[in-house]
């Protein structure tokens, strides 16, 4: 549960601090606090933050970002752009199809895979997206279609007084249901979908000179979800969720003083490979690093590659490690994990290998070394054992 609250802070942190500072702004404003030309300022500043979040979505083939960038792009437009080329029906149709065209291509996006941009099926989507702004344009050329349309949209269940008649009722509720289920996929780009929805809605509530900040708040959230998911990429393993050994690197070169290294291998990791598969491999490797990601004691996990794990325990020295990855080790060995598909149950074990700073001229890369040659030692004596 613990874990569960902190990855969540760490998800959902700085997203809710954007549309926190958004809505400060809102307040700001009001307040007459803001300087004059503010808004000027801010009004094209969305579409910067859009036009960045593509490139980065392009560049790190990250598909689904790329469209709600887009998505979010001509919705802003129009508000400011596409009154220069509609009559006011057509514009006010369009503000209000904004409404639905956001969460309904949000949730879409949230049940896509991960196709590329350039690719066939990327292509076949931006053409889908282009077709949904071609259509809407075809309508709003035409003020008595558009009228027609923006009564349609328009839906107000109960009166109500003041800005709640802003937005249609309609569209509140589509955007509450939507941002709950993108919440329940708990996943973070899913995460920052879901929390462009209330920027948004709350700065069409507020009214239009408020548009630029929630749209620039919800641009900047995806923006924000790039740059973690460019970060996961270089320092997460993917198939353990472990901190990968990019990251081992930095944990190494910052340490200091006293600390200790270990290096842990699964045992006859190839023959569970060749017999039961790599599906079975995988799934012993996640298992291993779930034991190793709630380690404790000062100690942190991070997978070295195969079926090899580095552990760092900063400020402890090879008695204190050693008291923790033995009761880890026979944890495991205890422990009988049954095979996905198969219904069977194998037992596991691992050796470790534990070395630490005593003082010696060396570097911590010269303490994972010693770390590993003793792990080698514990695969030569018989294997299920930690070597100091």
């Amino acid at each position: 549960m613990r874990r569960a609250f902190f990855t969540c802070l760490s998800i959902g942190f700085l997203p809710l601090l954007i549309l926190a500072s958004a809505l400060a702004l809102v307040f700001a404003d009001q307040a007459a606090i803001l300087p004059g030309d503010f808004m000027g300022f801010l009004q094209y500043r969305p579409f910067f933050v859009a036009f960045l979040g593509v490139v980065l979505g392009c560049w790190f083939n990250r598909s689904r970002a790329v469209f709600a960038m887009l998505v979010l792009s001509f919705c802003y437009w129009f508000f400011f752009g596409a009154a220069e080329f509609l009559p006011p029906q057509g514009d006010r149709f369009l503000q209000l199809a904004s409404l639905y065209i956001i969460p309904l291509n949000m949730l879409l996006f949230a049940f896509m895979s991960e196709r590329g941009v350039f690719r066939k099926r990327g292509i076949a989507r931006i053409l889908f997206l282009a077709v949904q702004l071609f259509a809407l344009m075809l309508l709003a050329v035409r003020p008595d279609v558009a009228s027609a349309l923006s009564k349609v949209l328009d839906v107000q269940f109960i009166e109500l007084a003041g800005f709640a008649n802003a937005v249609p009722q309609a569209a509140i509720i589509l955007f509450s249901l939507v941002f709950l289920v993108l919440l329940a996929r708990g996943r973070p780009l899913e995460f920052a979908f879901a929390c462009t929805l209330p920027a948004v809605l709350v700065a069409t509530l507020a009214g239009a000179k408020y548009i630029p900040f929630g749209y620039l708040a919800a641009t900047g959230i995806i923006l924000l979800a790039l740059v973690q998911e460019a970060w996961r990429m270089a320092f997460v393993d993917d198939l353990t969720g472990l901190s990968g050994r990019r990251a081992l690197v930095h944990a190494l070169a910052e340490l200091g003083g006293k600390y200790s290294v270990a290096m842990l291998d699964i045992d006859h990791f190839k023959k569970l490979n060749d017999v039961h598969g790599h599906d079975a491999g995988d799934f012993v490797l996640r298992k291993i690093a779930r034991e190793l990601a709630h380690i404790g004691h000062g100690g942190k996990a991070f997978r070295y590659g195969g079926e090899e794990f580095a552990i760092v325990f900063s400020g402890r020295d090879v008695a204190w490690a050693y008291d923790v990855l033995d009761h880890l080790r026979d944890q495991i060995a205890a422990t009988r994990f049954t095979l996905p598909g198969k219904k069977l149950a194998v037992g596991i074990t691992v050796s470790v290998g534990i070395s630490e700073k005593d003082g010696r001229p060396c570097d911590a890369w010269d303490v994972l070394k010693e770390a590993d040659e003793k792990l080698y030692l514990a695969k030569n004596a018989g294997r299920n054992r930690v070597v100091v």
